[in-house]
Formats: C-alpha cells, sequence, structure tokens
C-alpha cells in the first residue's frame, strides 16, 4: 500500500513556498490516508486533532496539517496568495511530497471547500471525501453569508437583537452584514450556542490552541465559485457528509440538499449536535467515518488490487 510510505510524527513541508505543520498518525494501518483539511478560514487542525483525530487514526493513515498562514504554519511573505485555487495547489504538492498516490480529503466546515475543489481539480488523486458540515450551495442558492445575520438573530437577547437590526437598517452588501452579525453574536451570552446545541459540550479553554489569521479570513470570505456544488455532482467518488441538526453556523439544509444532488453521497444526520459535531458526538462521529470507509473506500482498494 502507498500509505506504507507515510510514517508518524511532525514535520514541516514547503508547498507553494511556505512551510506547513504536518503530523501524520496511523501510518501502519491499511487504507488510503485521510487528510485534514481544516476550516475557517484561518483556523487550524489542532480542536478536531485534538477531538476524535486520533481516533479517527486508528482507522486508517491520517495527515493533519495546518493551511498556509494558520495555526503552526508559516505565514507567506505575500497575503495575496490567500486564495483557493493556492490552498488546492498546497494540498497537491503535500500529498507528492508525502509519497502517496490518492487520499481522502475530510474536509471541515470551510475546509469543505478547499476539498472539494481539490477533488474536482484531482479527481484522479481522490479516492473519496469527507464532508464535515459543508457549506457548499446550489448556484440558485441565497448564500451562506446572506443567511447569517438571520441565523444571528435567533440567539440574540431582546437589546442585541434591536441593536444588531438597527445597525443593518441600510447595509444591503452580504459580507458587511455578515460581519456586523458576527460582532453582534461575538459579543453575546448567548455566543456558544451559536455553535454548539448543548453549551456543556465546550471543551474547556486551551492556551495551546492556535490563533485565528483573520487576514486570511477577509481574503477567502465570500469568494466561493458558486459552480462548485454543480462540478462536484459530475464526480463519480463516493462522498460522506456529516451534518449537525442543529448547525446554526453553516445550517443543516445545505448539507442536506448537497448530499440529495450527488450520485455517491451519504448523509450522516447527528441529532444531538450543531457545527462541532466532533465535539458534541464524538463517538458517533467517529463511527460514521468508519462505517464509511469499511463499506466504500476499503472495497475500491480491494478492487483495485484485484485489477492488478
Amino acid at each position: 500500500m502507498l500509505a506504507r510510505m507515510l510514517s508518524d510524527g511532525v514535520r514541516t513541508i514547503t508547498a507553494g513556498g511556505v512551510e506547513h505543520w504536518v503530523r501524520v498518525a496511523g501510518a501502519a494501518n491499511d487504507g488510503v490516508p485521510l487528510v485534514l483539511v481544516h476550516g475557517g478560514p484561518g483556523e487550524s487542525s489542532y480542536s478536531i486533532e485534538q477531538s476524535v483525530g486520533d481516533e479517527v487514526a486508528k482507522l486508517a493513515p491520517v495527515v493533519f496539517y495546518d493551511q498556509r498562514g494558520c495555526g503552526r504554519s508559516a505565514r507567506p511573505a505575500d497575503p495575496s496568495t490567500y486564495t483557493m485555487e493556492r490552498l488546492v495547489a498546497d494540498l497537491d504538492e503535500l500529498r507528492t511530497a508525502l509519497g502517496v498516490e490518492r487520499i481522502v480529503p475530510w474536509g471541515a466546515s470551510f475546509g469543505c471547500l478547499p476539498a472539494a475543489e481539490y477533488a474536482v481539480a484531482h479527481s484522479n488523486h481522490v479516492e473519496a471525501l469527507i464532508l464535515h458540515a459543508p457549506p457548499i450551495t446550489d448556484p440558485l442558492h441565497p448564500g451562506l453569508w446572506t443567511m447569517r445575520p438571520g441565523a444571528v438573530d435567533v440567539f440574540l437577547t431582546p437589546d442585541e437583537r434591536t441593536a444588531l437590526r438597527t445597525q443593518l437598517d441600510d447595509v444591503t452588501e452580504p459580507i458587511e452584514r455578515t460581519v456586523a452579525a458576527l460582532g453582534a453574536i461575538a459579543g453575546s451570552a448567548n455566543a456558544a450556542r451559536f455553535f454548539y446545541h448543548d453549551t456543556a459540550n465546550i471543551p474547556p479553554d486551551d492556551d495551546n490552541a492556535p490563533e485565528s489569521n483573520l487576514e486570511m479570513a477577509m481574503a477567502l470570505v465570500g469568494n466561493e465559485r458558486v459552480e462548485l456544488a454543480d462540478d462536484l455532482a459530475a464526480l463519480d467518488v463516493p462522498v460522506l457528509i456529516l451534518a449537525g441538526l442543529w448547525d446554526r453556523h453553516v445550517g443543516f439544509d445545505m448539507p442536506r440538499d448537497l448530499a440529495t444532488r450527488l450520485p455517491r453521497a451519504t448523509l450522516e444526520i447527528f441529532d444531538r449536535s450543531a457545527h462541532s459535531i466532533h465535539d458534541e458526538q464524538p463517538g458517533e462521529y467517529v463511527e460514521a467515518i468508519r462505517r464509511f470507509l469499511a463499506g466504500t473506500v476499503d472495497l475500491a482498494a480491494r478492487d483495485r488490487q484485484v485489477l492488478r
């Protein structure tokens, strides 16, 4: 297996002229490596790596990495390289440097976008795709950012709600409205409920968690390619979609509708989770990935061995 070329541990790999932090776990396992493509934009792989990462690595080899400018990776000298095209190219350079022919991109939230774009651009190197809370919409959908103020509105106190609605009275640009809404929820006592169905599931503060890269976030927010859902639907690739029923950050309708469109999609619904499924239902999250790998990826790998 090509996955045997991997070895466990942390290393630095240069992609697109930027040093990327990379950690491999579960290299001794059979199977096509999963590559975690973290969310944000501008966050890191840290939260999922720390919660369910090593449990998933018991199922198959897993590659954790932080995108350019994020977490433990270096920041590019030129911030104009914060583009979707560059993130996709970085991922392919990382795959090549690791000596792996095929991967399973495992996208989380925003990370579903570069993971899906990678599958479209490099389908010959993609065994399957895992999408956790994908913000991938049909071209006729009004879009995640247009809907964000309404999703935030639910959790505000009456005074906060009045202040936000007054602030947005004359603002029509979706990203400006989104920034205002995110500012409102960030300052609210109810902020945690926007990301967690049960606030008891919030992990304790971790001083080791990397800070967000807001420069990267502002460069990439709102630049989603509207044709992505159509292009993804044209691929003959198994896709696992993980959706929290109470997700207010991305919503439930987009993952559900995407699963309906994709010819080989499996939709797993987590009825006690919001956006952070890996924190609220970690056991069920890992089990869903195990079933998917056992039912699709492992079978495909065996078929290729027979053909040889």
